[in-house]
Order: C-alpha cells, then structure tokens, then sequence
C-alpha cells in the first residue's frame, strides 16, 4: 500500500513524503553506513532491546538518530570495547575475522606465578576449539588480586571467562580494552563516538595494526614479574 491504498503497478511513490506498506510492513528508507565504538558498561547487555528488561546498549545511544546492532557481544558482567554498525555485511565480516588481536585486562583473585602465567600460555580447548594467547603479562598486582592483561589473536569469540576457569583462576572482572588497532582511549563507560568506514575496514584490510600497537605499547611499558620471579631476584 502507498498511503494506505492498494497500489497498482506502474504507481509511483518517494520514501520521504510516502508511507509505503509492502505486506503490513513500513519501509523505511536505506540509512547511510554507521560506525561506532562504545565502551560499555558492566551490567548491560550487549543489545539494542531485552524482553527481560535488563538495561542495553540502546539505554546509552538516546542521542544517536542511527540505528545500530552491536558486532559481537561482551558479557552482562563484563564491560569495555564494543563496536556498533548498520553495516550488516561489515559486521559478519569483523565477527568472523580472527586475524587481529582482542585484548582483555583480567582481575582474577590473588597473586599469579610463573607457572600460573605458565599455564595461561599454554593455551586450552573452549567451545570446541583449541585457543592460545599472543601475550600474557600482569597489568596491575594489586593487595590480594592481580590485573591480568591477555591478547587472544586467532581466537574469535572466544569465551575469556571459561578460559580463565579452565585454567584455575577465580575472575572478579573481564574489560576489553582493545578490538585491533581500536582501542577505548577518551571513553568513560556509557560513552561512544563515531568513527569512519576505513577504522571498520582496517580491521579486514590490515589486521597488522592491531599486533603492531600491542608490540610497540609492550615496548614502552615496564613488564611486571611474578612475585615469585620478584623475590628470587
């Protein structure tokens, strides 16, 4: 229907001034592509609506006339990196690329050791698929609990938390830090900007970035030993 009469063929109608119906269904004119990166906060689900009614993403993006899904998910518990897009081809494709790194700050309970960091190097079998860090090292060591930096690289959704466990370790806390060479630089939780096409792209094109960001920051940064490696030196 065009404004609410059966329409016939050869009729004619324009998105911006005509309400057009095609079996009941409003349609509604193409959106231009849209690109976010959102640091989402820790007790929101990484959807744009919940028929639970638990607070979304969508909560946080009021003021955006766009709409956008996330690429991904991060869990309720968990917050950090997020990408939204309209763009469902370039979603799909960032989804199932495993070709640039994901980086992950752990809180876990106590202090690690060599052999715990040992043994998160090792790698292990998640979700029917074996998984291996690129780097693991301390971020923060702090009372009675370590802040645990990982970067996953060939490890698309790999499940953080499950792995951890699988390891031994107790998890407080999983922040995404990075997705890539796209980090949450100048994002307080709740808050977002909008990027351009080409950081979206880049992730596909040159996944490099991401490695190369990581490697040059580990350079830069002091390493944290075990506290075991601490005392024997």
């Amino acid at each position: 229907t065009v404004n609410g009469k059966t329409a016939k063929i050869g009729d004619k109608a324009d998105f911006t001034v005509d309400h057009i119906k095609v079996n009941g269904t409003l349609l509604r004119k193409l959106e231009d592509p849209f690109y976010v990166v959102m640091n989402k906060p820790k007790g929101v689900i990484s959807m744009i609506s919940d028929p639970e009614g638990r607070p979304t993403l969508a909560d946080f993006l009021v003021k955006l006339k766009v709409h956008v899904n996330p690429v991904g998910r991060l869990d309720f518990n968990s917050d950090g990196l997020i990408l939204l897009t309209n763009d469902g081809a370039m979603a799909e494709k960032i989804q199932k690329s495993d070709a640039f790194p994901r980086v992950y700050h752990v809180k876990v309970k106590g202090h690690i050791t060599t052999e715990g960091g040992e043994r998160l190097n090792r790698g292990a079998r998640t979700a029917h698929k074996f998984v291996k860090p690129l780097s693991v090292r301390i971020h923060e060591e702090l009372n009675k609990k370590t802040k645990i930096e990982v970067a996953f690289l060939n490890a698309a959704n790999v499940d953080v938390k499950a792995y951890f466990e699988e390891k031994g370790f107790l998890v407080e806390k999983i922040t995404r830090t990075s997705i890539g060479h796209m980090t949450l630089h100048g994002l307080e939780p709740g808050e977002y900007r909008t990027v351009p096409k080409t950081k979206f792209e880049a992730l596909i094109a040159q996944p490099e970035l991401g490695v190369k960001a990581l490697a040059f920051r580990h350079e830069k940064e002091r390493e944290i030993l075990p506290r075991d490696q601490r005392m024997r030196n």
